[in-house]
C-alpha cells in the first residue's frame, strides 16, 4: 500500500485530476455498498441524481429509492430540495414534539390532500421517515397515502 501511495504522491498534479475523480466515484460507490447488501450504490440511483450528487450518503440514496417506490420521482434538479424535505421532516419529529399528522398540513392546518404537489410532499416525508429516521416509521400511516 505504501508503494502506490508513494507513486500517487510523486505523480504530476495534472495527471492526478482524472485519477482523483475516478477514485472519488469508486470510493463513494464502495462506501454506499460496504455496509451490507441492503445498502444502495450509485448505480442503483437515476443517473441524473448520481451526477448531481456524486457524494450522496447511503442514507440519502435510500431516501431517493424510497421516494421513488412511493411514487415521487427524484431528479438531479430536485434531489437537494427533496432530501431537505426528508431531513426537515425527521428533525421536526425528533426535536419538535410533533407527529407526521401535525406537520403534513397546509397553511390552514388542514391535512395535505393526495393530489399534485401536496401528495409529492407527503411521499417525500414518508421516504424521509423510512430512510432517515425509521424509529418514526409507525407514523407513516398518519399521512393516509393512496
Amino acid at each position: 500500500m505504501n508503494e502506490s501511495t508513494y507513486a500517487v504522491r510523486r505523480a504530476p498534479r495534472r495527471a492526478l485530476a482524472p485519477v482523483v475523480t475516478a477514485c472519488t466515484g469508486v470510493l463513494v460507490a464502495l462506501a454506499l455498498s460496504e455496509c451490507g447488501d441492503s445498502q444502495p450504490t450509485l448505480s442503483d440511483l437515476p443517473s441524473d441524481v448520481a451526477s448531481a450528487r456524486p457524494s450522496i450518503s447511503a442514507e440519502e440514496a435510500k431516501f431517493v429509492l424510497a421516494a421513488e417506490k412511493l411514487g415521487a420521482t427524484v431528479t438531479g434538479d430536485t434531489v437537494d430540495d427533496d432530501i431537505e424535505t426528508g431531513t426537515t421532516t425527521c428533525w421536526a419529529l425528533k426535536n419538535g414534539g410533533v407527529d407526521l399528522a401535525q406537520i403534513a398540513v397546509d397553511d390552514d392546518d388542514k391535512p395535505l390532500p393526495n393530489t399534485g404537489d401536496a401528495l409529492r410532499t407527503k411521499q417525500l416525508m414518508a421516504a424521509g421517515v423510512q430512510a432517515l429516521c425509521p424509529d418514526y416509521d409507525g407514523q407513516i400511516a398518519q399521512l393516509k397515502l393512496p
